[in-house]
């Protein structure tokens, strides 16, 4: 297997489950492309009899009801077969193993039976262990956390050769923690990642990227994203009063007349226009663009570089990682700081000098670049390189989310519109690093803590790829946006009640 292949966990908490209807699970089933349905939380058989329903063939875990008596599922994934119990894959086959406990009492036999060799694992990849209910402890007096169960889970995490992950029910979906662990004398290192099952997500889906390697990516949406309330325009109120009139998905809303939208209580026209190419925008998963106004200029035929950098948080004292995508060559280039992480000035000016130098004549684009990329560069320009204020300011910088998102230039499918999200609803198939932004941040500022620690250096090309993975998905979306025709929303294929396309008095 290789060390990209990768596994997608889509966690539904109980607590949403229960909290919205059965088109909402439906819709965020059908957004995710999981290979496998992870119910965290508490022992919940409704919210487990409707994911099962919503979900088909696709293998569903929600070990606290004991089904069949079984406090443990595992399961197995491999690229070629996707998810299947382990009782029906051999182990010698390279997979990356799902193991789910019931509660916490289930570690210490799950502990015992993977010592005794009763159930086996695959060397060859990574294991997840799913624990719906784990929560970090925190000690308010001495400000400090502690591990539930940590004796089992680093002895779980040293018996096996393969690499091991814990995901934690109770934790946030955004948790993810490297813990150092002690057992038998020995330091262990324990990935600890969360599912979302707590009250400080709020109501929140998630699908989580487990890779070969043991690392995780979280895309957590929020709830209100999924069914009637995905469309723009459309609260609580308005969704009630969809429903009443039949409507359950943003496919029903697109069958009716923009007049019958207008009619709602608070809904007026423009309103209801949005609404309904929204709902076109997302069954079909295009954009729609509202204006003639291009995105951005260029000085020549050539496309623009797609920019993208990586700090150490959203308050950096450093961009350690500049990367740019040039579509007119296929062609990335990376400038990372390796060897010195409290000093910002050597990548930003290797950065400077070689853009400068081959591509001052060149459009720059970001996503959402004005409230960040573009802003710290400049920031750290006048900081520490003053003397490439002025070449850097004759530069043409463009945003594209800005243009599209906050100008209003376009509807997007994307159900946030957060890059990744838009740009997987275009159809990006990205590189599955297992990375997060916030990740990335984190890992850099362990790094800076500890420069001369080698367990601290991060994965310099697992970084690399994550930074050039966001430009190239930023082309991918431009491309997209730009091959889009350009219509009023009126004319996106808006239906009558009956089916039929809508005439002049709908509008």
């Amino acid at each position: 297997m290789s060390s990209d292949d990768s596994v997608a966990v889509l966690s539904l908490p109980a607590s949403t489950i229960q909290r919205v209807s059965q088109a909402v699970v439906q819709d965020a089933i059908r957004y995710f492309s999981a290979d496998l349905v992870a119910i965290p939380g508490v022992r919940a058989p409704k919210a487990a009899a409707t994911v099962r329903d919503a979900v088909g063939a696709l293998p569903v875990v929600h070990p606290q009801l004991a089904h069949g008596g079984e406090r443990v599922q595992h399961y197995r994934y491999a690229p070629e077969t996707g998810v299947h119990d382990a009782a029906e894959t051999a182990p010698s086959a390279p997979a990356i193993d799902l193991i789910a406990v019931q509660n916490l009492d289930v570690l210490t036999p799950l502990r015992t039976q993977l010592a005794t060799g009763e159930r086996q694992t695959e060397s060859a990849a990574a294991t997840f262990i799913l624990v719906p209910q784990l929560t970090v402890d925190w000690e308010t007096t001495t400000l400090s956390t502690s591990l539930p169960n940590a004796d089992d889970l680093a002895a779980i995490s040293q018996q096996c050769p393969e690499p091991v992950t814990v995901l934690a029910g109770g934790q946030p979906a955004a948790y993810y923690h490297d813990w150092t662990l002690s057992h038998e004398n020995a330091s262990v290192r324990l990935p600890i990642a969360g599912l979302g099952a707590t009250a400080r997500d709020g109501a929140t889906f998630a699908q989580h990227r487990c890779t070969a390697r043991g690392s995780v990516a979280a895309e957590a949406v929020g709830a209100d994203a999924f069914g009637l309330q995905a469309l723009h325009g459309v609260g609580k109120h308005t969704a009630n009063q969809l429903r009443a009139k039949g409507c359950q998905t943003t496919s029903d809303v697109r069958d009716l007349a923009v007049s019958e939208l207008a009619s709602l209580t608070g809904v007026g026209r423009n309103t209801a226009k949005t609404m309904h190419a929204h709902a076109d925008v997302i069954e079909t998963g295009e954009p729609l663009v509202l204006t003639n106004k291009t995105p951005l200029k260029t000085r020549d035929e050539r496309p623009p570089l797609c920019l993208d950098i990586e700090t150490d948080g959203l308050s950096p004292t450093i961009i350690w990682q500049f990367g740019v995508y040039d579509p007119a060559t296929d062609s990335y280039q990376a400038f990372v700081e390796t060897d010195t992480p409290t000093e910002p000035t050597h990548v930003l000016e290797a950065f400077l000098t070689w853009f400068i130098a081959n591509h001052s004549d060149r459009t720059v684009l970001t996503w959402n670049g004005h409230a960040f990329d573009y802003r710290y560069i400049a920031q750290f320009i006048q900081q520490y390189l003053p003397e490439y204020v002025d070449a850097w300011g004759d530069i043409w910088t463009y945003d594209l989310y800005k243009w599209a998102v906050r100008d209003g230039n376009a509807l997007l499918p994307g159900r946030t519109n957060k890059l990744a999200h838009v740009a997987r609803a275009l159809g990006y198939d990205g590189s599955e690093t297992g990375l997060t932004g916030a990740q990335t941040a984190a890992a850099y500022q362990e790094f800076m803590r500890n420069p001369e620690r080698p367990d601290s250096e991060p994965d310099w090309e697992r970084h690399k790829a994550y930074c050039e993975d966001d430009c190239r998905a930023l082309w991918h979306v431009y491309h997209a946006i730009t091959d889009a025709a350009r219509r009023d929303m009126t004319d996106s294929g808006t239906r009558g009640a009956a089916g039929q396309q809508a005439g002049l008095t709908d509008f």
